[in-house]
């Protein structure tokens, strides 16, 4: 059986955020962030990305503005689809998301279900595509690619600049080939904030 591959899309959490997050773009990112960044753009640069698309939150965009200066032919794309938001709320943390309205949730799933189908199903280019977002965003959107409840993205983690990688192959069709890879960052590096 010939196995090929037909396309790849990367998901790349932001590096660590400063404390203090102002409305509504959010916090910068920290120098320990930057190092992430500058370490998971180091690690990217050898493969043959085609497209970067970001969140325009400051962290996700800081960050791929870094990873991109490793592909200096690629234009970032900025989008407020890949805004960080909560998608579901799993049964078991209800308590922890009391704050947030059944609206609200069904607003971030609905917005997070059209950046699925617009980057995951609906792009057929070949090729590779980072998409540079947020924690819950990337769970989410792994959740989908696994054909998992939404609720299940809970068990989920990223670290910072941690990579989760799908593949799509002929015959084979849609895999998650990598999940939270942060073997580019040293164990003193990796932080989830």
């Amino acid at each position: 059986m010939d196995i090929q591959l037909l396309r790849t899309i990367w998901l790349l959490r932001h590096g660590q955020e400063a404390p203090e997050r102002p409305r509504p773009l959010g916090g910068h990112l920290t120098e320990l962030g930057r190092q992430q960044a500058e370490l998971v753009a180091q690690r990217l640069a050898d493969y043959p990305i085609t497209r970067i698309v970001a969140s325009t939150l400051h962290r996700a965009a800081e960050t791929a503005q870094i990873v991109a200066t490793r592909h200096p032919s690629l234009t970032i794309e900025y989008t407020e689809d890949l805004w960080e938001c909560t998608p579901a709320i799993p049964p078991h943390l209800a308590e922890h998301f009391a704050h947030l309205t059944p609206e609200a949730v069904a607003a971030s799933r609905a917005r997070l279900d059209s950046a699925y189908q617009r980057y995951f199903v609906d792009d057929t280019q070949e090729g590779m595509t980072l998409l540079v977002c947020h924690g819950n965003v990337i769970r989410y959107l792994l959740c989908r690619a696994l054909d998992l409840a939404g609720e299940e993205f809970a068990r989920f983690d990223i670290f910072n600049c941690g990579l989760c990688r799908v593949d799509w192959k002929t015959v084979l069709g849609r895999q998650v080939t990598g999940l939270n890879d942060a073997g580019h960052l040293p164990l003193g590096m990796q932080t989830y904030g």
